[in-house]
């Protein structure tokens, strides 16, 4: 028998109430009865404590005496009552208490038939009776003004047990009727499921997704019209799930794989969901659904824009603005708001990665201001020279080649600016990693002081190296070379003549430090720095010196291309504050490579 049949609980709701009415008329009739024989009771009982009364006080015999005990109780006995005779709460005689005993009752001044007695003439109560243990009705009476009171009790058993019959066979045909009207709601109820099990199984199945069930039996043509509806019903949800499907294929497809992370937002500015790629952009995203985008994002701009659509709602229903996350990368983040089935608000986030095309931006802008910051000088005194040449050219050949020479000077320093900003932006910008290998430290260090050695005997300068470790570093040849080759060349300009230009290499399992000591001016601790910034140069004689600026930045970019680093220690000697010396910290190769392995010279960049 089904809970959920409607007839059913129609059916119980019927037994219960019919249940409940007969309990409510025992109840009365009960309670009737009850007041009934409790009021017969006590009127019988008044009669027979005024004949009682009539007698005591007809009887030649003085209270208290043993005679009047006697009396007492052969009256009490007589009449099947309790007889009991007090005085100023003090009992003198009690037909069913033994005169030796009349002195160990207690004081019965405070028993509430007494103290009505005494207040209206006559007094009743039901209770418990210590003495006899058992449930008594009590009536007293005063006599006379002494405090004397006759009192008569009587088993209340009497009335409970009418009562108690009253009550077994109201009981026996509550019963009756309970397991009739039972018997008879079950023979309803199965005939009444089973009229509508067929309807209901339909309605189930299409619930559970099976649209295509459809009623054939009709139980009752009460259900007829609901059997039609429901197969109407069937056949349009069918349909409507169908278009939904294929929707919902649809979106999911373009939702899981766009490039683009898509962030949606409960009516709350609750994480809702995300996509695959979103995951891929945040990775911790998923772990925070039910959160807000500040929490995972740590973009207070995000969160603003986000709590300002869901408080302005149609004033403001989309909003778009670039961000720079913690990592480093761009994102352009399109919000916009729609509404679900029930009206409330949600929010989409689109999150577009602009890292790369705001790198590019980034590198044309540094590509052409330190072009035309570099470039502009040379020029300039290029042209003028120029022109003096074809305008007014000297006579004499001496200054016709300084001239030249100046102009030639200038040439060599924008060819040499423009290099270093080339290799500087393929180190830096090129997005890819270089292509490392184990490289001889030995021969990377001899063959840049070879190529530095004539420059040094230009300025009268010892180039000189300790013991270099014979091991093999993480590198390519190229970009060695190209770090050793500037800092030498840095301490050789800017060296005094007749001094030492020292290489000091030493080396652990992990790292080997490479030093390149000078015995030049050194360097401000404010520029310790500084100088390894693009264009930034000591000595503002860029072209004098032939310095492009650039060295140090590439050394620096090399260096950490190849996970180690770079700085500058000075000064050397402390007494007199001169000397610096450029170290170069670079990790050992974890495979040596073979002695016959011939280091390549030419570019690795990928």
């Amino acid at each position: 028998m089904p809970k959920t049949s409607l007839h059913m609980k129609i059916l119980l709701w019927g037994w219960a109430v019919l249940l409940c009415a007969l309990l409510l008329t025992f109840w009365f009739y009960y309670g009737t009865v009850s007041e009934e024989l409790t009021a017969s009771s006590r009127q019988n009982t008044s009669r027979l404590l005024n004949y009682v009364r009539w007698k005591i006080s007809h009887s030649p015999v003085s209270p208290g005496s043993p005679a009047f005990q006697k009396e007492i109780t052969e009256l009490g006995s007589q009449l099947d009552v309790r007889i009991t005779y007090i005085k100023k709460g003090k009992v003198l005689a009690d037909s069913s208490v033994e005169a030796s005993r009349l002195p160990e009752l207690d004081d019965h001044s405070n028993r509430p038939e007494v103290i009505a007695a005494e207040t209206s003439g006559t007094g009743k109560n039901i209770r418990y009776s210590k003495t006899l243990q058992t449930r008594m009705l009590y009536v007293a009476k005063s006599i006379g003004d002494n405090g004397e009171f006759i009192r008569l009790a009587l088993p209340y058993s009497i009335i409970g047990e009418r009562l108690d019959r009253v009550m077994i066979h109201f009981s026996i045909l509550l019963g009756m009727l309970a397991v009739g009207s039972a018997i008879l709601l079950i023979f309803i109820g199965k005939r009444t499921t089973s009229a509508v099990k067929e309807v209901s199984a339909t309605a189930q199945a299409i619930g559970e997704g099976d649209y295509s069930k459809r009623i054939r039996v009709i139980p009752g043509g009460e259900y007829q019209l609901m059997a039609k509806s429901i197969n109407t019903m069937a056949k349009k949800i069918q349909g409507h799930i169908r278009i939904i499907e294929d929707q919902r294929n649809q979106l999911d497809a373009m939702f899981e794989n766009m490039t683009e992370g898509i962030m949606v937002l409960d009516p709350q500015g609750k994480i809702e969901s995300v996509n695959k790629s979103m995951t891929e952009l945040v990775p911790d995203t998923q772990e925070f659904v039910g959160r807000v985008p500040l929490e995972v994002l740590t973009r207070h701009e995000i969160q603003d824009a986000v709590d300002k659509i869901l408080k302005h709602g149609s004033e403001n229903n989309s909003d778009s603005l670039i961000v720079d996350l913690a990592d480093g990368r761009s994102m352009n983040v399109t919000i916009c708001s729609y509404e679900d089935y029930k009206s409330r608000r949600k929010l989409i986030l689109v999150f577009h990665d602009i890292s790369e095309m705001r790198r590019m931006e980034k590198i044309l802008r540094d590509f052409v201001s330190n072009a035309s910051h570099q470039l502009r000088t040379p020029l300039t005194s290029i042209k003028g020279y120029s022109e003096t040449l074809i305008d007014n050219p000297p006579q004499d050949q001496k200054i016709l080649t300084s001239f030249l020479g100046t102009i030639l000077d200038n040439a060599n320093h924008m060819s040499k600016v423009i290099t270093s900003m080339f290799a500087l932006t393929r180190s830096e910008y090129s997005g890819k990693k270089l292509r490392t290998k184990p490289t001889n430290l030995q021969k990377c260090i001899a063959l840049s002081m070879a190529n530095l050695q004539s420059l040094a005997e230009n300025k009268n300068i010892r180039l000189s190296k300790n013991e270099i470790p014979q091991i093999k570093i993480t590198g390519t040849s190229e970009g060695l070379v190209q770090i050793f080759d500037n800092l030498i060349e840095n301490a050789i300009k800017y060296a005094p003549e007749n001094t030492n230009v020292k290489v000091q290499a030493e080396a652990d399992r992990e790292f080997a430090i490479i030093r390149v000591v000078d015995e030049g001016p050194g360097i401000a601790p404010a520029d310790k720095e500084r100088i390894f910034e693009r264009f930034f140069k000591l000595d503002e004689n860029a072209v004098g010196h032939g310095s492009s600026g650039l060295g140090l930045a590439l050394c620096r970019s090399l260096a950490r291309n190849f996970n180690g680093d770079i700085w500058v220690e000075s000064p050397v000697d402390a007494i007199t504050g001169t000397g610096s010396s450029f170290c170069v910290k670079l990790p050992v190769a974890a495979e040596q490579a073979s002695e016959s392995t011939k280091d390549s010279q030419q570019g690795d960049y990928l």
